[in-house]
């Protein structure tokens, strides 16, 4: 079973807000408007800077730049996106209108190209290393809620559930509350597209914290065809499928509340014909003994590759052994 070992850098520690990855680095936003980026190899610095005066809610890392420009993206609390060099420089930045609500999650859509996710739908973006190109807005990704009793309403706006939920796309990690389930879409070269339904109304940790969060996962394709349960409500789900190059694989990967991480072929997991009896679902971690337990709760977790990291109350950790 694989361990958590702490990344110690003097630039962060107690008050990340996200985290993101590529094959080489770790991206880490921060509450205090900061942002920096570190090596997996050795956790050596490449770059730590002050973007904002606001909370980095989302980053991202481009995942086709080239080795000697590695480029990255972050967004705020008050609704700007940033283009960060290697040397932490912002090099272009937009801003959201604040009608469009908070951002939660930045989305790889091409090379220099990015959807912003917020509490209205998502925006799609070009050129993102010199002026931003605005492309076109979708509400479709904010079009559900949830009840109390986990059950789902899909209506214009989100309305009718007493929980907002907002789907995207889990290539990319995000700072979702909890998950309610994930939805196979399109196809997009080898693999189906994996969309999450995240929730993000902080309202949401009561129930959690009240032990009445639903603990179970459901997986459709249109309709629903599976439910998983668990010992724990799921925090984040992330899918490995359209990762670059040699990052890419079909696994997908559930983060519970409780700091369990678990992992499933996707291939598996959408066929309604296979049991959940029969899913090669496993653990990679178990936060059960007393030295993970006070590492205290976790917020969201990162998939790159073959190196996951989670990040939490008490800092930033590695997934050793997977």
């Amino acid at each position: 079973m694989s361990r958590l070992s702490r990344i110690i850098t003097e630039d962060f520690d107690r008050f990340i807000s996200s985290v993101g990855m590529d094959e080489r680095f770790v991206v880490i936003g921060q509450e205090n408007g900061s942002v920096c980026a570190i090596y997996h190899k050795n956790g050596a610095k490449v770059f730590s800077a002050k973007i904002s005066d606001d909370k980095i809610t989302a980053v991202c890392c481009e995942e086709q730049d080239e080795d000697d420009n590695p480029i990255f993206y972050a967004a705020d609390n008050a609704g700007k996106v940033f283009t960060i060099n290697r040397k932490g420089k912002i090099i272009a930045h937009v801003q959201i209108p604040a009608r469009k609500g908070k951002i939660h999650t930045i989305v790889n859509r091409s090379k220099f190209s990015i959807y912003v996710y917020t509490d209205t739908g998502s925006t799609s973006f070009t050129n993102c290393t010199k002026t931003y190109q605005k492309g076109k807005f979708s509400s479709t990704s904010a079009n559900f809620s949830v009840s109390r009793d986990g059950t789902l309403q899909k209506k214009p706006g989100g309305g009718g559930g007493d929980f907002k939920i907002n789907q995207y796309d889990c290539k990319t990690p995000t700072n979702a509350v909890a998950t309610w389930g994930i939805e196979f879409g399109k196809k997009i070269k080898n693999f189906t597209q994996v969309l999450a339904f995240g929730v993000f109304d902080d309202k949401y940790s009561n129930l959690i914290e009240e032990g009445a969060a639903d603990t179970t996962l459901t997986v459709c394709s249109k309709d629903i065809f599976r439910t998983l349960e668990f010992a724990a409500p799921v925090k984040q789900v992330m899918s490995c499928r359209h990762h670059e190059g040699e990052a890419a694989a079909d696994k997908i990967f559930i983060l519970l509340c409780d700091g369990n991480i678990f992992k499933v072929t996707g291939m598996l997991l959408e066929d309604p014909s296979v049991s959940n009896e029969a899913l090669d679902l496993e653990p990679v971690l178990a936060s059960e003994d007393e030295e993970d337990a006070a590492k205290g709760e976790f917020h969201g977790f990162c998939v790159y590759g073959k190196n996951i990291c989670v990040f939490g109350d008490d800092g930033l950790f590695a997934v050793d052994g997977e």
